[in-house]
């Protein structure tokens, strides 16, 4: 298999071609600005909506040309580490927001047009093959992000009986850490979901393939580790990778640092440099789906690529299996993982047949899928699911940690 990087790469303009393409989009707006100033809501409300939902796609481009002129900036030595890496997620947050305004104006262009007879209107008796997928986006049912106490509370009663958490414990009431490979009270280990319970049964059959919903909240979609190595994974400082990609069921899986600045993190009782490349230690054959620790794998990768995280090019650049996670397993729909990659950054066609091309079977393809729109909201929403809840940063860089 030809080895290759999923390193998506910068933007190559010059400073005079960015510049002309911040002129074009600057006079864009203005034109669209012009455009809705003589269309009435009122009497003209799926043309007005339209033309909103015009002007948000021109104001994320805005944004993602200025993503392009930081790099710039910083490859001439113009900015530091930090200050680009700060100014990196705070667009970032913008091109979020953004995409947020562009699902209201699409989800308010359905209803009008649903309204005036336009398209079909959704309900469960709808006929297609992602009805529930579309209810759940275009309804958007305000539901907590958090899973309840109780399903909770069941997945890692579950979880512990599954991976057999509690055997050779020395004192009762002791788990067993896979990562760290160390027995906690059992109140200091989590049952961490690897897909996010945020996404929804929908999205995840969608992304994942029919069926994979009902397993979102189960023992196949969890990992019963240390609070401090679920708060590391969550952020996007490790993946696990298959020690031997061509097993079959894949029983082995490893550590790989994702994110070279927290390579001190603590993890239990040891740091993450500590346990960088060790084989994860199960209890029994048991093993969470290797779809969700793929999803796992690609979201990070394509998250520290997006935030200019410490490694990412490095990592990106240095996969073991030469292709991104190859194994025989069809995990994803391919339409999603490119959707995601381009999300994350700029994805040329050369660059999407490396993604895509050689052997092993990451991703399945259909004929029948979501609109590009549809799915650009899925990818933010995956995107969204992965941002800490408290609004925090994760793991930063400062520039001691810089290697």
């Amino acid at each position: 298999m030809a080895s290759f990087s999923l390193s998506i790469p910068f933007h190559t303009s010059s400073k005079p071609a960015l510049e002309s393409q911040r002129l074009q989009l600057k006079e864009s707006r203005a034109e669209m600005k012009r455009k809705l100033s003589k269309v009435s809501f009122e009497e003209q409300p799926i043309r007005y909506r339209k033309l909103r939902i015009e002007d948000l796609q021109i104001q994320v481009e805005e944004q993602r040309v200025h993503k392009s002129w930081l790099d710039h900036e910083h490859k001439q030595s113009q900015t530091n580490d930090n200050n680009y890496r700060k100014e990196h997620r705070e667009t970032n947050k913008r091109i979020v927001s953004l995409g947020s305004d562009l699902w209201v104006e699409n989800q308010e262009l359905r209803k009008q047009e649903e309204k005036e007879g336009r398209v079909l209107r959704l309900g469960p008796d709808s006929k297609g093959a992602f009805i529930y997928t579309l209810l759940a986006l275009y309804k958007d049912p305000n539901e907590s992000r958090r899973r309840s106490s109780q399903v909770q509370s069941h997945m890692k009663e579950t979880a512990m009986t599954v991976y057999e958490a509690k055997k050779g414990a020395p004192v009762m009431g002791k788990i067993w850490c896979c990562i760290s490979q160390d027995y906690f009270d059992q109140t200091n280990v989590r049952a961490a979901q690897i897909a996010p319970h945020a996404l929804g049964p929908e999205l995840v059959d969608y992304i994942f393939g029919s069926g994979s919903g009902s397993r979102l909240d189960t023992s196949d979609n969890c990992l019963l580790i240390h609070h401090t190595v679920e708060q590391a994974f969550d952020n996007g400082n490790f993946v696990l990778i298959p020690v031997d990609a061509s097993e079959t069921p894949i029983l082995r899986w490893k550590i790989q640092i994702t994110n070279l600045a927290a390579t001190h993190t603590d993890m239990g009782r040891v740091s993450l440099k500590d346990l960088n490349g060790k084989e994860v230690s199960f209890k029994n054959d048991n093993r969470p789906a290797s779809r969700f620790l793929y999803y796992h794998f690609v979201v990070t990768l394509l998250r520290n690529k997006r935030d200019r995280q410490p490694g990412w090019e490095k990592f990106s650049a240095e996969l073991p299996t030469g292709k991104p996670f190859a194994t025989m397993g069809r995990y994803m729909r391919e339409s999603m993982l490119l959707t995601l990659a381009k999300n994350a950054g700029d994805l040329d066609p050369a660059e999407e047949a490396k993604l895509l091309g050689g052997e092993g079977g990451e991703t399945f393809a259909e004929e029948e899928k979501l609109t590009g729109i549809e799915e650009n909201e899925v990818a933010r929403r995956v995107f969204e699911a992965h941002e800490p809840e408290d609004g925090g940063e994760g793991v930063q860089p400062s520039d001691s940690d810089d290697d």
